[in-house]
């Protein structure tokens, strides 16, 4: 039989512990869920707020393509046979930095049918600088400042190189198309290394149909990763672009490295480990070519865990249908994202657990002192069994403890009291009457003893000779007294 004494606060700390324990568990799990939920909205407003600065970003080229093929398309007259001749240079060249604005990432180049293009750049320099080609004069590209073109001088620089735009993939597809168009990554000649980029052309056609030029611009991956880099992220956090075969365009931490003979790196292969380990997961889990819209996820490198949102880049913007299938990831390690919020839910939980231990100790304190006087009963009920209970019990002292609850076990108490006091009382009473019984038992055993003696034959016999001695005694004292009266004078 088990102990109430284990029973009772048994089960009352075991209520407490599951009331207690749950409610903390589910308010735990709840905050958890309320704090990823808040990550992955703010992931997402951080990768919504990339997505629209890079929009501004990309949009540079196709507006400054577009505004300036609508200006040449309103110059009919116009010559662009000969694009290297100066003073169509100049008048060009009004006509770009007035129409729009050529920040230090912008370009602008302008292509003829007889293989002549004529560039506008200042990446390079800081300056307005042209650069022309001729593939009938070798396609050899001459860097100029603006200012001195058309005044002879030597060139700031000459690139060796057989540059015919014509045979550029952006020309054909122009042409072919008749519209804007957005190629795929390629690395341009016009470029310092051969560089990876992005062009944006438009062709101008004559009043007869025939092409006069193909307006373009390039996108300079290294300006993205630039641009990148200047977005105010948090330090463990980072920001890339990559294509559906998964190959990494550009990135917000670090030197990006450049392409090796003239291939971009994989995501995988990145030497960020962020960048390497979230590009390993897409992969496994989606496929590069199958990267949601808009999907936000957590995983975990080593010991960290790691909030993420991939996004398809510019799908509802002029970019859609162009043909730029990029992506977007966002990553930002949960400690720089919510760590307070996860630190406060953990010391909640904490705390939580340590007012559980201390309800449960109380609670036990509480059972224990519940049943106390029930136990103590219980002793004094064994000793008045066993009458080993006097006033000087000790059990006896804590009922009298007891009765002065101002509750219900002070009542049960005082009752048991009483109780006792009575059945003491009674035992006493008994007591007396039994030794009063005992004792007058013990008289009347004596005179019947006394009498069955008596009665006996030898008891007659010797009382017999007890008279008779006493007789003889009285005879022989006779004559000694009346010799002593007679000699009495």
């Amino acid at each position: 039989m088990t102990s109430i004494r284990v029973v009772f606060p048994l089960i009352f700390a075991l209520q407490i512990f599951v009331a207690v324990g749950l409610t903390g568990a589910i308010a735990y799990v709840s905050h958890m869920r309320e704090a990823q939920d808040t990550a992955k909205e703010i992931l997402e407003l951080i990768g919504n707020m990339i997505d629209d600065q890079l929009y501004r970003f990309l949009s540079q080229p196709i507006d400054l393509t577009q505004v300036y093929a609508d200006s040449l398309r309103g110059r009919p007259d116009l010559p662009l046979d000969d694009l290297l001749e100066p003073r169509l240079v100049k008048k060009l060249s009004n006509g770009v930095w007035t129409q729009a604005q050529m920040t230090r990432w912008a370009n602008l180049s302008i292509a003829n049918s007889a293989g002549q293009n004529l560039r506008f750049d200042r990446r390079e320099y800081g300056k307005k600088v042209v650069k022309v080609s001729d593939i009938r004069r070798g396609g050899g590209v001459e860097w100029r400042l603006l200012e001195n073109y058309g005044k002879g001088g030597m060139p700031l620089e000459v690139q060796e190189a057989a540059y015919d735009p014509r045979t550029e993939a952006y020309y054909r597809d122009a042409l072919a198309k008749g519209g804007l168009v957005v190629s795929p990554i390629h690395f341009s000649p016009l470029l310092q290394g051969s560089a990876p980029v992005v062009t944006v052309a438009e062709p101008v056609y004559d009043a007869h149909g025939r092409p006069r030029a193909v307006v373009s611009s390039d996108i300079y991956l290294a300006g993205i990763g630039r641009y990148l880099q200047n977005l105010h992220l948090p330090n463990s956090s980072i920001a890339f672009l990559f294509d559906a075969e998964g190959h990494l365009i550009a990135g917000s931490r670090g030197s990006f490295p450049g392409p090796t003979a003239g291939r971009l790196p994989l995501a995988t292969a990145s030497s960020d480990p962020i960048i390497r380990a979230t590009a390993g997961y897409i992969a496994e889990r989606y496929g590069f070519l199958a990267v949601p819209d808009a999907e936000s996820f957590r995983y975990v490198r080593g010991e960290q865990h790691n909030y993420v949102h991939t996004d398809h880049l510019l799908t509802d913007r002029q970019f859609a249908g162009l043909g730029l299938d990029w992506r977007l990831a966002v990553v930002i390690e949960e400690s720089d994202l919510i760590e307070n919020l996860i630190t406060g839910i953990h010391s909640a939980a904490w705390l939580s657990l340590g007012l559980l231990v201390l309800a449960v100790a109380v609670g036990s304190w509480t059972a224990a002192g519940m049943i106390r006087p029930i136990l103590t009963l219980g002793k004094v009920a064994a000793a008045l069994e066993k009458d080993e209970l006097d006033a000087r019990h000790l059990d006896v002292r804590q009922l009298e403890r007891d009765t002065r609850r101002r509750n219900e076990f002070g009542e049960l108490a005082h009752v048991f009291l009483r109780m006792v006091q009575e059945v003491r009382a009674r035992h006493d009473l008994l007591e007396a009457q039994l030794e009063q019984l005992r004792v007058n038992i013990d008289e009347a055993d004596t005179q019947a003893k006394i009498r069955q003696i008596a009665d006996t034959e030898f008891f007659a016999d010797l009382k017999a000779k007890a008279t008779r001695i006493r007789e003889e005694r009285k005879r022989a004292a006779e004559p000694s007294a009346q010799a002593f009266a007679e000699h009495d004078p």
